[in-house]
């Protein structure tokens, strides 16, 4: 998990707030920002009886698609979910179905088992739709905490530095920074290993890797100067 700080000071002379006045302060902007890995990843999958020109029905490929999504122990009935069917005419002679589905697992390890499932069904039309973590809510209130821990850190360096202390926080504003959430795109890596007989690397099977997922935010603050 990376994390990013930032600051910025300003001084004032006086402020005057809810009927209080104050001498002199000091106006403070940190940030925080955050990296996580994705952990929840959706593809969409679409079958369509025209690939095989009519011999397998969809309901005899998604009965195979989900046999063999159980076998890796994917609980198919919450994480596997048809989003459409539709029907259409092929060379006029008959009605193909087409049915679309979005599966949602957890990790890129049973992202990659997937989809060599499905590859081996021949169902090639599969697509990543999105990328999320889980636990992003409580990571943006840890993030907004952090931006303002780091601005009131830097508040009270800043006083010191002048022979001052920081008193009480009588103005704050919390922002979220840029993307609060940047979906994760794949990309796919190709590991290398060392082949004995020859001494020459030799390519391993492609594996998913994902971008991290990134959280920022911002924070206003003045203190009074003591």
């Amino acid at each position: 998990m990376a994390v990013i700080l930032g600051m910025a000071v300003s001084f004032g002379a006086s402020a005057q707030v809810a009927g209080e006045t104050f001498n002199s302060y000091i106006e403070v902007s940190g940030y925080a920002e955050r990296e996580v890995a994705p952990d929840v990843l959706y593809i969409r999958i679409v079958i369509d009886e025209q690939d095989s020109k009519g011999r397998y029905s969809l309901e005899d490929q998604e009965k195979e698609m989900i046999k063999a999504l159980r076998g890796l122990g994917i609980d198919t009935d919450s994480r596997l979910t048809r989003l459409s069917l539709s029907s259409t005419y092929y060379k006029r002679k008959s009605n193909l179905a087409t049915g679309t589905y979005q599966l949602k697992l957890d990790g890129p390890e049973p992202v990659s088992k997937a989809l060599s499932a499905l590859d081996n069904l021949g169902i090639s039309d599969v697509a990543f739709t999105k990328a999320e973590y889980s636990g992003i809510d409580s990571l943006k209130n840890e993030v907004r905490c952090q931006a303002v821990r780091n601005a009131r850190e830097q508040a009270q360096s800043m006083a010191a530095a002048v022979g001052q202390k920081i008193g009480r926080c009588f103005y704050m504003y919390v922002g979220q920074g840029g993307n609060a959430i940047l979906y994760a795109q794949p990309r796919m890596t190709k590991s290398m290993m060392l082949d004995a007989s020859n001494g020459f690397g030799v390519e391993e099977e492609e594996s998913i890797e994902f971008n991290n997922i990134k959280v920022s935010a911002n924070v206003n603050a003045k203190f009074i100067l003591e």
